[in-house]
C-alpha cells in the first residue's frame, strides 16, 4: 500500500504530464501538445506561482513563541528531515531541514512537557538504515535532553502511521496533551490525523516555505526551485484529498 500512495501521486506531477504532453507530441506530430507542454512547464516553474501555492500551504497562521504554550504530557517531533548518507566510516546522516528536530529540543528544554517523542519514521526499501526518530534521539542527548524524557515509537510508513504509534504511546503512559511539531505546510493534516485518533493537540509549526519578500522582476522568470516548490505544494494537497477522502 505504501508504495501505491507514493507512487499514484506522481501520475499529477506536473513533471510527469509534461513528460507525456511531449511524447504525444513526437507520435502525433502536432505542435498543440508541445506547447501545451512549454505552457505548464512556465507556470509550474514561475516563482510568482510557486510562492503562491506554498503560501496558501503554509496557512496564514504566524509561527508561535515557545511562550505560546501550555504544559503538555509530550512534545511530538514527526520524521521527515534527515538524509542517509555514505561516509568513509560507513553510513551516515545529514539534516535536510532541521526546524523540527530543534522546535522540539527548545521546548522540552523550555519545560513545556515531560518527555519527548521522536517517531520511526522509516521506508520498506530503506533495510541498511537505521528508522529516524532512533537517529533523532541521539541527537537529541547530545544536544542535553536527558534520555529518561526522550521516547520513540515503532516503525512508521507514513503521517497516519505516526498518528496512530503516538497514540499507543501515549495510552501507555496514561497521557493525551501533545505539542505536535511539523514543517507548516503539513501540519494541516498532520494535525487533523493526530485529533482523529482522540490526542488533544497543540500545534508548534515550523520550516516555513513562503518567501515574505517583495516581487521584483526575477519571480517572472522560470527556476527550477520555482518547479520544486510547485511540486512540494500539490503533493501536500493531494495529500490532504486523500485523507479526506478516506475519513
Amino acid at each position: 500500500m505504501i508504495y501505491l500512495s507514493k507512487l499514484l501521486p506522481h501520475l499529477l506531477y506536473p513533471i510527469t504530464i509534461i513528460f507525456f504532453f511531449l511524447i504525444w507530441a513526437v507520435v502525433s506530430k502536432r505542435r498543440l501538445p508541445a506547447l501545451l507542454a512549454l505552457l505548464l512547464l512556465l507556470i509550474t516553474s514561475s516563482p510568482i506561482v510557486s510562492n503562491q501555492m506554498i503560501a496558501y500551504i503554509d496557512g496564514q497562521e504566524p509561527k508561535k513563541s515557545i511562550e505560546d504554550f501550555n504544559a503538555a504530557d509530550s512534545i511530538v517531533v514527526l520524521s521527515g528531515m534527515i538524509s542517509p548518507i555514505m561516509t568513509n566510516k560507513g553510513i551516515g546522516y545529514e539534516w535536510g531541514d532541521p526546524d523540527r528536530f530543534f522546535g522540539g529540543v527548545e521546548l522540552i528544554k523550555a519545560g513545556k512537557a515531560k518527555t519527548i517523542i521522536f517517531t520511526g519514521g522509516i521506508r520498506p526499501w530503506q533495510t541498511k538504515i537505521k528508522p529516524e526518530g532512533q537517529i533523532l534521539a541521539k541527537f537529541a542527548e547530545e544536544f542535553g535532553v536527558p534520555i529518561s524524557q526522550i521516547m520513540v515509537t515503532k516503525d512508521v510508513l507514513n503521517t497516519q502511521d505516526e498518528a496512530r504509534a503516538v497514540r499507543e504511546l501515549l495510552t501507555q503512559n496514561n497521557t493525551n496533551k501533545i505539542i505536535l511539531v511539523t514543517s507548516a505546510f503539513h501540519m494541516p493534516r498532520a494535525s487533523k490525523l493526530f485529533q482523529k485518533e482522540g490526542i488533544e493537540v497543540q500545534t508548534y509549526s515550523v520550516d516555513y516555505k513562503t518567501d515574505i519578500t517583495d516581487i521584483n522582476p526575477i519571480d517572472f522568470l522560470p527556476s527550477a526551485d520555482a518547479f520544486y516548490m510547485f511540486q512540494l505544494s500539490l503533493r501536500e494537497l493531494i495529500g490532504r484529498a486523500y485523507y479526506r477522502l478516506i475519513q
